[in-house]
């Protein structure tokens, strides 16, 4: 992997754990505080907030995010953000893809999360295609993670302890990361015998969006 695609793999590893720590209970945030704006979006409910936020991605990168993104919204006291994302991002060979996006709904401001897994050389800038797992794609996750269990079920596994899977390929072995609530594991799985070595772990701290004045808009 070229070094641009290990510098926007560790910077989107930070997005994810972010995305994975926090906590939030609230269905609709506090209004006495909040912009006039933000109160009116944030009374619209989640899911006319989600479309809206597919909607200004698309105008803004030509891009759409497939539906079986999960979305979940925050909002403070001035603003309203829109988390997009998949909790397993697999990166083929010489592939380009969004693997996750954020944007805010009141101040129109958007970030992108690309993989890069090429040889040559890709502006990092340019807009990708959002990714989203073929069936060949499922059967290799399916043997990275463990070959008796579904796509399906990794995901709904991984929702449920909150917690991310990255997926690099090479041309000999894949290069997976772990990402929990405190910590990142990371290790190399053998192409052909499926054998994993390089095991590596590091406790990680990140700051939830909660300690940063944000609550979650579930409903």
């Amino acid at each position: 992997m070229s070094l641009s695609a290990r510098n926007i793999l560790y910077r989107f590893a930070i997005f994810i754990s972010i995305m994975t720590n926090t906590q939030c209970s609230s269905t609709h945030p506090k209004m006495s505080n909040m912009d006039p704006t933000v109160k009116e979006i944030g009374n619209l409910g989640k899911q006319r907030i989600v479309q809206m936020a597919r909607t200004l991605i698309l105008e803004n990168s030509g891009e759409k995010i497939p539906e079986s993104y999960d979305a979940r919204v925050f909002a403070n006291d001035s603003s309203v953000i829109v988390l997009f994302d998949l909790p397993i991002h697999f990166a083929a060979k010489n592939t380009a893809f969004y693997y996750g996006a954020t944007v805010d709904v009141v101040s129109k401001t958007f970030s992108y999360s690309p993989i890069i897994n090429t040889e040559a050389q890709i502006n990092a800038f340019k807009h990708f295609p959002f990714h989203e797992p073929s069936k060949v794609d499922m059967k290799t996750i399916e043997f990275v993670l463990g070959g008796t269990t579904s796509y399906r079920k990794h995901r709904e596994s991984l929702n449920a302890r909150n917690e991310g899977v990255t997926i690099i390929e090479t041309d000999t072995f894949y290069k997976v990361q772990v990402l929990s609530q405190s910590q990142s594991s990371q290790y190399n799985l053998d192409k052909r015998t499926g054998i994993s070595s390089e095991h590596r772990h590091r406790h990680i701290k990140t700051e939830p969006l909660s300690e940063r004045g944000y609550v979650e808009i579930i409903k």
